[in-house]
């Protein structure tokens, strides 16, 4: 039997990485998008063990903000494996500061990669799979782009626009085989939150003092990446996941009834 294929954006490392591995380890091969050189320490350990589950692995190096590397990534996918079954928009970055602070650079990073990179992983995405007649698209946003943060308006605004995309573009697909969902996380453990600027922003966001991120983890609810990737997992291969789209799948802790 043909296997499947996953492509997935930010895929070296974090919740990519768990994505890929969870696919993988389900026996599907994988093509892994992100910015880090494939030939990298971080990149090549990835590839490695999902080489190891007995998938193949297509390690490209790629900017979501440049449509010429999407487009060659996608083209590089296409013609490798013939099919491309699930894409998962999971690149993104995230920075901090009061709305009056903030920086036209801060807000145009923010938005590049987690809004525009995403529309632009989705854009080629439906291109391929509307050829082949069926899909997932699984957008990764957040419960930021579910309710406002103080010092986040950044990240919120883009969260904001990829749950937007997800609708529109499910509405646009109607009928086309192909099903586009968001995943919305709340905090998760992964190298993004492991800095001291998310460490200061927990601190001012919940009267702590957390010294550093392994204190921050005991002591704060945080997602686990396999918790993500089950659900990503589920809405990329299930039956049931195949009857919705346009739907936004909130991981939250119990923060959305707050």
């Amino acid at each position: 039997m043909e296997r499947k294929v996953v492509l997935i954006t930010g895929g070296a490392m974090g919740q990519g990485k768990a994505h890929a591995l969870k696919f993988a380890e389900n026996g599907f091969d994988v093509v892994l998008a992100d910015m880090q050189d494939p030939d990298g320490e971080v990149f090549r350990a990835t590839v490695q063990e999902i080489e190891k589950l007995g998938a193949k692995a297509l390690a490209v190096k790629c900017n979501v903000t440049s449509d010429d590397d999407m487009k060659a990534m996608f083209e590089k996918a296409w013609d490798t494996f013939g099919r491309i079954d699930v894409v998962v928009a999971n690149a993104g970055v995230i920075n901090f500061g009061y709305t009056w602070e903030l920086t036209d650079a801060q807000v145009q990073k923010v938005i590049d990669i987690d809004l525009i990179g995403t529309w632009r992983t989705d854009k080629y995405a439906a291109l391929y799979m509307r050829k082949q007649g069926f899909g997932r698209i699984i957008n990764i946003s957040s419960t930021s782009g579910m309710y406002g943060t103080p010092q986040l308006a950044t990240y919120c605004m883009a969260k904001w626009g990829v749950r937007g995309l997800t609708k529109t573009l499910a509405q646009e697909l109607k009928g086309t085989g192909i099903v586009v969902n968001t995943v919305c996380p709340t905090k998760v453990k992964t190298p993004m939150c492991e800095t001291q600027s998310y460490v200061d922003f927990i601190n001012d966001l919940t009267g702590k003092h957390f010294k550093d991120w392994q204190e921050m983890y005991d002591s704060v609810p945080f997602l686990d990446v396999e918790d993500i990737s089950d659900m990503v997992f589920w809405l990329g291969t299930s039956r049931a996941a195949g009857q919705f789209s346009g739907r936004d799948l909130g991981l939250d802790l119990g923060t959305l009834q707050q």
